[in-house]
C-alpha cells in the first residue's frame, strides 16, 4: 500500500511540475511586451496546426514574403513549446553549410558521429536513434530544392524517422518548396493597421506621445508599407528623432516607390558615406561573424574606431547582434548586393565581390579594383590587381 501511495504521489507531483512549466513558458512568451505586436495570434495558429497534444509526427510550413515575420513566429513557437521535447534543432537553411552534420551532432551527440564517422539520413543507426527521441525541428528559410532533397527522405518517412509527438516547422518564401512535404501550411498575414501603427510608433517615437501631424503621417506610412514588420521596424527606427520635414520626405518616397526594398533603402540613404560603406562590408563579408573580430578588421580598414558607426546601424535596425555575432536580415543583405551590383554591369568595376561566379570571372581576367573579395568566407581587404 505504501509503495502504491508513493508512486501515485510521485506521478501527481510530476503532473504539477509539468503544468507549472507550461504556464511559465506561456507567461515568458508574451511577445507583445517585447514589441512584437500581433505575434501571439499568429503563434497560436501555428500551434493549432502542429496539434501539440497529438502523438503524430506533423510537419507544418510557414509561408510568406520576406520580412513578414516567418522566422520570428517560428522562434516564438519554439520558445513556447521547447519544454515538451527532448531535442531541439533550429537553424537557418539558407545560411548554414553542412546542415546535416550539425543536425545529427545536435540530436545524437558528437560521440555518435566520432564513433560512426560520416552518417547519412538513410543509415539504420541514425533512424533507430532518432525514432527514440521526441524532437522539435525548425528548418528556417528553405530556398533551395536541390539542397532540400536530402531532407525529403527523412521527412517523408517522418513516423519512422522521429519519436512520437515530434514536430517539424519549415519556413520559406517559396510555396513550391513546401508542397508535397508539409501536412499544413500557415500563410503569414501582414500586420493589421492597429498592429502596424503600434509597431511603427514604438520605433519612431519610443515612449513619446505622437502629435496630430505625426498621427496622420504614421497612418499614411502604414498604408504604404502594407503590414510588413521588417519594413515598419527599419523605417520607424530611421525616422526616430527626425524632423517632420524628414518624415514627409520619407512619406513622399514611399508614395512613389512602395515596394519593400525601396522602403528599406530609405533607411540606408539616411546614413553618411562611411556608414553606408560599413553596412555594405558587413552585408557582403561579415554576417554571423563575431562582433569584436569585425570591429578589429574594420578599425584597420577605415583607420579609426567604427564603434559609433556600428551602433548607428544597430539603432536603425539595419544589423542586430545575437550571441555576440553580427546578424542581418536576408532582405537587407539582398538590398546591399543590389546596391553594389548597380555600380557597374562589369563585376571587375564593382567595389565588392562575393558571388563565386563573379569572383571567378574577375580572377580569371586578372583585373579588379575592389575594396574586398570574399569567396567561401575568405576575405582579402583592399585588393588592387592589374594586368
Amino acid at each position: 500500500m505504501f509503495f502504491l501511495f508513493a508512486r501515485l504521489e510521485s506521478e501527481f507531483i510530476k503532473n504539477i511540475v509539468g503544468d507549472v512549466l507550461k504556464k511559465l513558458h506561456a507567461m515568458s512568451s508574451s511577445h507583445t511586451k517585447t514589441g512584437l505586436f500581433g505575434i501571439d495570434v499568429r503563434v497560436s495558429k501555428v500551434e493549432f496546426l502542429l496539434d501539440m497534444e497529438s502523438p503524430d509526427v506533423l510537419i507544418v510550413g510557414i509561408w510568406g514574403m520576406g520580412g513578414i515575420g516567418k522566422t520570428t513566429i517560428a522562434e516564438a513557437v519554439c520558445s513556447k513549446v521547447r519544454s515538451r521535447f527532448e531535442g531541439i534543432f533550429f537553424e537557418n537553411f539558407r545560411q548554414q553549410s553542412d546542415l546535416r552534420r550539425k543536425f545529427l551532432k545536435r540530436l545524437l551527440g558528437q560521440e555518435t558521429l566520432n564513433t560512426m564517422g560520416s552518417l547519412s539520413f538513410r543509415d539504420s543507426l541514425v533512424r533507430d536513434r532518432l525514432r527514440r527521441i521526441k524532437v522539435f525541428i525548425v528548418l528556417d528559410d528553405v530556398d533551395d530544392l536541390m539542397r532540400f532533397e536530402e531532407w525529403r527522405d527523412l521527412l517523408d518517412g517522418r513516423n519512422s524517422s522521429f519519436g512520437p509527438g515530434s514536430k517539424v516547422l519549415i519556413t520559406s518564401r517559396d510555396k513550391q518548396v513546401l508542397s508535397n512535404v508539409v501536412d499544413e501550411t500557415y500563410e503569414v498575414e501582414g500586420l493589421n493597421d492597429e498592429e502596424a501603427i503600434q509597431l511603427f510608433s514604438s520605433k519612431a517615437l519610443k515612449n513619446c506621445i505622437p502629435t496630430i501631424d505625426q498621427k496622420r503621417l504614421i497612418e499614411q506610412i502604414v498604408r504604404h508599407v502594407q503590414g510588413n514588420p521588417l519594413a515598419l521596424i527599419v523605417l520607424g527606427s530611421s525616422l526616430y528623432g527626425k524632423s517632420m520635414e524628414e518624415w514627409r520626405s520619407a512619406m513622399n518616397k514611399l508614395a512613389q516607390h512602395p515596394n519593400i526594398e525601396d522602403v528599406l533603402r530609405i533607411s540606408y540613404d539616411g546614413l553618411d558615406s562611411e556608414q553606408k560603406s560599413i553596412f555594405l562590408d558587413i552585408a557582403h563579408f561579415f554576417t554571423r561573424w563575431d562582433q569584436y573580430e569585425v570591429k578589429r578588421i574594420l578599425d584597420c580598414l577605415y583607420g579609426r574606431s567604427v564603434m559609433f558607426d556600428i551602433s548607428t546601424l544597430i539603432d536603425k535596425c539595419l544589423i542586430t547582434i545575437s550571441q555576440f555575432r553580427l546578424e542581418m536580415h536576408d532582405l537587407l543583405r539582398e538590398m546591399a548586393f543590389n546596391i553594389v551590383r548597380a555600380e557597374s554591369d562589369f563585376p571587375a568595376e564593382r567595389s565588392r565581390l562575393c558571388h563565386p561566379p563573379d569572383v571567378g570571372q574577375v580572377l580569371e581576367e586578372n583585373k579588379v579594383k575592389a575594396t574586398a573579395i570574399n569567396c567561401r568566407s575568405c576575405i582579402c581587404s583592399k585588393v588592387d590587381v592589374f594586368e
